[in-house]
């Protein structure tokens, strides 16, 4: 029975391996570290179709080792266990370590991946794994501690180029290539040769081919991955939203909903970025963001695509701040420090006869009133720090001292008895209020002599 192509085309040395020039280059990972023969255990992760095994194969054979190979998919762990303790009696095991190639070996859980670790401190086992998850997620630390993590990336389209010709001539000898097929090829398979060799493969089975029957035939591509795929578009879909990139933004949207991502891991997603990243600079993009969740429960798709999509536009375009996540971080990396007398519990007679609660005014008798609630350490603290005009707005409400702001705006209608610019950054700061607070009781000062405007100037950049 003849082989698949993908596993015809399957490189036996590493001058016929394509891309990974990071790995494979005179100063790449791998040529570094397997240099003189040396093969330390690792694990190669990146997304299907680079070519993890192959490189495993070529690997063990440059070394000079054997090569045994378990799938994390198929096997179980006590079938692990028992081929390794097998296999330590054997021939294979008595020369240098084999290479023991675990496919998929983020298949395990953490407890069971605890097996490989004797053989690999006894040195009777070389580990290559291979997975499409991020090992930090999924990999047992001390597992992680004995192999080096090694990258693949996704294939340009240059790259499949190349092995496409190479199968072509291969196995349709001296006849011209199907440039438009293979130019199309290259760009559908989104970085996985497997997927573009196995669409030569439908081509080559095809009946009078042509590209329309072709791309009929294999349909949109999935570029996506519950792997790396998972959290790389996530992560480019929040980083958009906080750069205000609103056409990116709805980019990554579409990307997960092709990919099959659940659409409440998105509106998840975009709560925290409309929580984190938007704030308070606009509190609507929250509630936008957590009724686009609900409407995902509700309706499900292809329908909960349009209230994502709106609230991801709104999120994108809002004004962005920070204030919030800074602020919280603040104060959880505040020491504990004892709370004043004055605002612990004091309900009972036993807590009033120790003090508590003397001097604590009800605030709802004097909105006014300065009452001092943080510990005495953190009494000039300030964990909140507003960056946007929307937030520091709240803090508007204090008004300026009327009897000092009264003596300044005597002092400078003197000064100024045709009007002028009135220095509120310098009012602002020494009367200790916003400058829209003092804006207001300066309109109420100045009504009646005066007639009050606000001035955009715009200056030259030039000079």
């Amino acid at each position: 029975m003849l082989a698949p192509l993908p596993e015809r085309m399957r490189p036996k040395a590493l001058d016929e391996v394509v891309g990974q020039e990071h790995l494979l280059g005179a100063r790449g990972a791998l040529s570094r570290l397997t240099a003189g023969g040396k093969l330390p255990s690792m694990v190669l992760w990146g997304p299907p179709g680079t070519g993890k095994t192959t490189l495993a194969r070529i690997l063990a054979e440059a070394a000079g080792r054997g090569f045994v190979e378990f799938s994390g998919v198929t096997g179980s762990a006590a079938e692990l266990k028992k081929f390794l303790l097998d296999q330590s009696s054997m021939p294979l095991f008595k020369g240098a370590a084999p290479v023991i190639f675990l496919d998929e070996i983020h298949r395990f859980n953490r407890a069971q991946q605890d097996i490989l670790l004797p053989f690999l401190e006894r040195g009777e086992a070389v580990l290559i794994g291979a997975t499409t998850e991020n090992p930090a997620f999924y990999l047992n630390p001390a597992l992680r501690s004995r192999c080096q993590l090694i990258p693949l990336k996704g294939l340009e389209p240059k790259s499949i180029l190349v092995v496409l010709r190479r199968a072509w001539a291969r196995e349709r000898v001296g006849q011209p290539e199907p440039a438009e097929a293979f130019e199309w090829l290259s760009h559908w398979a989104g970085g996985d040769l497997r997927s573009a060799l196995s669409g030569l493969e439908l081509w080559l089975d095809m009946a009078n081919p042509d590209l329309e029957s072709l791309q009929n035939a294999l349909g949109g591509r999935m570029m996506f991955d519950r792997a790396d795929g998972h959290y790389d578009l996530a992560s480019a879909f929040q980083k958009s939203l906080r750069g205000s990139d609103a056409d990116a933004a709805l980019y990554y949207l579409s990307r997960m909903i092709r990919g099959g991502e659940d659409p409440r891991f998105i509106a998840r997603r975009l709560m925290v970025t409309a929580a984190e990243d938007v704030g308070n600079a606009d509190p609507q993009a929250f509630l936008l963001a957590e009724a686009a969740s609900r409407a995902v429960e509700r309706i499900g798709w292809p329908e909960a695509r349009i209230p994502l999509a709106q609230a991801v536009l709104y999120t994108a375009n809002a004004p962005k701040s920070n204030a919030t996540v800074m602020a919280v971080d603040a104060a959880l990396a505040a020491e504990d420090a004892p709370i004043p007398d004055a605002i612990r519990d004091a309900h009972t007679s036993t807590a009033k006869q120790a003090g508590r609660g003397a001097g604590y005014h009800y605030s709802h008798g004097d909105y006014d009133r300065a009452q001092v609630f943080l510990p005495d350490r953190f009494k000039d603290a300030r964990f909140y720090e507003p960056i946007r005009p929307q937030e520091r707005s709240w803090r508007d409400r204090d008004e300026p001292d009327a009897a000092k702001l009264g003596v300044l705006w005597e002092a400078w209608t003197i000064a100024h008895p045709q009007g002028g610019e009135v220095p509120m950054e310098a009012w602002a700061t020494k009367l200790a209020c916003s400058r829209e607070a003092l804006a207001r009781a300066v309109a109420r000062l100045g009504g009646t002599r005066f007639t009050l405007r606000r001035a955009l100037v715009a200056e030259s950049k030039e000079g």
